[in-house]
């Protein structure tokens, strides 16, 4: 078993070609996107935020986004990475007040 991830990659500053590179260094990566950064299907890839730390360390100026959509319902995040550093910044999901204003 395990849980599985869909994954997508966005150079936010750098060059796309990056993706192809890091597919090219990590196995993980080769599966869970295609050159372009999206995604191809969902996978086990527990050591994500170590590698894309390791990654980004070796390209320090280069500003990467990894979104993650797991199995459970409300599982989505974004992880900022650059220079070896991490912000994560899970999804947050709100739901309007009742406007009786509304009702069609």
């Amino acid at each position: 078993m395990g849980y599985y991830t869909k994954y997508d990659l966005i150079v936010l500053t750098g060059e796309d070609y990056l993706i192809e590179e890091f597919r090219g260094k990590n196995e993980h990566a080769k599966y869970a996107f295609d050159d372009g950064g999206r995604c191809e299907e969902g996978i086990k890839w527990y050591d994500h935020e170590k590698d894309m730390r390791k990654f980004s360390k070796a390209h320090p100026k280069v500003l990467f986004e990894l979104f993650g959509r797991g199995e459970e319902f409300g599982d989505f995040w974004k992880k900022y990475f650059q220079n070896g550093k991490c912000q994560h910044c899970p999804a947050k999901i709100t739901y309007d007040e009742f406007d009786k204003k509304k009702l069609e």
